[in-house]
Parts: C-alpha cells; structure tokens; sequence
C-alpha cells in the first residue's frame, strides 16, 4: 500500500530512508528494502543523497512541503485530542460504575493505600 508512495518520494523527489519513514508509516529498514528491491527488478542504480539534495528537502526548504507537513501535524494531534477525550471519559465512566457498585453492595472494590498489619 505504501510502497509505491515509498519509491516515488524516494526516485522522484530524493528523498532518503529516515525522511520516507518519517513520512510514511513504516520503518527505515523498510524502505531501504523496497527501494533496493524496486532499483533491481528495474536495474536502476540508487545512490546514496548528497548534502545538496538533503538541504533543499529539509523541512523549512518548500513551503509546499512544510504546509503539507503543518497540516498532517495538525490532523494528527486533532485526531489525538479526540482519542484522548474518549479515553478520559471512559475513566470517568469506570470511576462513577466503581462508586455506585461499592455503594449498592456495600463492598470494597479499590484497593486501600498503605501497607497491611
């Protein structure tokens, strides 16, 4: 799914392994295997990037890019917000079944603080 993505960032725009794995959602050894295996079922010769080519993919090198980069950011976190929200509602949740079952039964179900005598 991601490979293809994975060898048109590298051959088409430069970019090496940890940049595509910062990219995509997979591993540097991961890319570096589908790039070497795409460049020998194709006989294309890769070669490490130079320092020129890794300034002018930097992330503060085209705006493009970094807007691009900006907005997954924010997704991301939005997307992590709104997980969080779930998670700490649910805590809420458990902690108010937890009270109501202790009232109701009259049983201790939270572990008391300290050490035992």
């Amino acid at each position: 799914m991601y490979y293809d993505e994975a060898i048109r960032l590298h051959f088409e725009l430069g970019y090496g392994e940890d940049r595509i794995a910062s990219v995509l959602p997979i591993g540097h050894t991961t890319a570096w295997r589908w790039i070497r295996k795409f460049a020998a079922e194709n006989k294309v010769t890769t070669t490490p990037m130079s320092r020129t080519k890794k300034a002018k993919t930097s992330p503060g090198a085209s705006d493009g890019e970094a807007k691009d980069d900006i907005q997954s950011l924010k997704a991301e976190l939005s997307a992590l917000k709104a997980r969080l929200k779930v998670a700490e509602m649910r805590a809420d949740l458990y902690d108010g079944m937890i009270k109501v079952a202790e009232k109701r039964f009259k049983v201790e179900i939270r572990k008391k603080a300290g050490a035992k005598r």
